[in-house]
């Protein structure tokens, strides 16, 4: 038999009408974004089974490990091409971009800043194929079709990238760590270098990652500077380098079936290492949220 005191507790737990209201709508819209974030990944899953289900007949250790011309053809030129030019590419433009991020977040006046952040803007949305079209009309007249020539296509993609991003990590280091290496007597160019960017590295280190990413994959600037060769080019940026773009773009327009099977597996190579990479950056992001 339960007591006044239990019949009272009993009462007001009991969720009212209102409330129950508010947890159907809660649970619907639960649904609703559950099936909505479903449909957003839904083609990059099948994209991903689609490129695996083709490439996987021709995923054989001599693909990886042989180039096109020997007896059994494989692309290793052109995964060494491509590791080759995008660590290069970061190399270059990655001083360069970190530099002029450093200026615009830690030195510059708010008009130059606001000049600098439109430049970076339109040069993010430069098309691919402008900075190949720009490459091979000025730079390879004179360096000709070379991988210097490449690099410095793929650079212009990738600058913009490393600047962004490093502006934009400079920015979450919080105002008051300046103030307290200032007021200690810090100049500023010590405090923006050996206070700011050293709280911002992990950060910043993404960007770079991220651009490195962004040269893997590009296609246009490659086709129109670097051309492709079938031989295997080891830190010879003087002439033609392969790159997977380059293989994947000539071989898929092949007549040959082991050759498109091929364009297939060398898309496979460089979607995973771009989502090994996308995934290493998420992970430092986490983390440097977290810390």
């Amino acid at each position: 038999m339960s007591t006044p005191v239990a019949s009272i507790a009993k009462l007001l737990t009991q969720p009212t009408s209102g409330e129950r209201a508010r947890q159907r709508i809660n649970w619907g819209m639960r649904v609703i974004v559950g099936v909505a974030a479903f449909l957003a990944i839904l083609p990059l899953i099948a994209l991903i089974l689609f490129v695996i289900l083709k490439a996987a007949p021709y995923l054989v250790p001599t693909f990886f490990f042989n180039n096109p011309l020997d007896k059994e053809p494989g692309v290793l030129n052109a995964i060494v091409g491509s590791l080759q030019l995008s660590g290069l590419t970061v190399l270059i433009s990655g001083p360069i971009g970190i530099a002029g991020g450093v200026y615009l977040s830690e030195f510059a006046s708010p008009r130059v800043v606001a000049i600098g952040e439109t430049v970076i803007d339109v040069m993010l949305g430069v098309p691919s194929i402008v900075a190949g079209v720009f490459a091979y009309l000025i730079l390879v007249p004179v360096l000709g079709f070379s991988g210097w020539a490449a690099v410095a296509a793929l650079s212009i993609l990738t600058l913009p990238i490393m600047m962004r991003s490093t502006q934009e990590v400079l920015r979450l280091v919080p105002q008051a760590i300046r103030e307290a290496s200032l007021a200690l007597g810090v100049p500023v160019w010590k405090t923006a270098l050996f206070v700011s960017v050293r709280t911002a590295l992990p950060g910043i280190l993404t960007g770079v990652i991220l651009a490195f990413s962004r040269a893997l994959g590009e296609t246009a600037p490659l086709l129109m500077t670097a051309r492709g060769t079938n031989a295997e080019n080891w830190l010879d940026f003087s002439t033609t380098m392969n790159a997977m773009p380059i293989v994947i773009y000539q071989y898929s327009n092949a007549a040959s079936d082991l050759l498109i099977g091929q364009a297939w597996a060398t898309a496979l190579i460089l979607m995973v290492i771009a989502l090994t990479i996308n995934v290493l950056v998420r992970g430092r992001t986490v983390n440097s949220r977290t810390a």
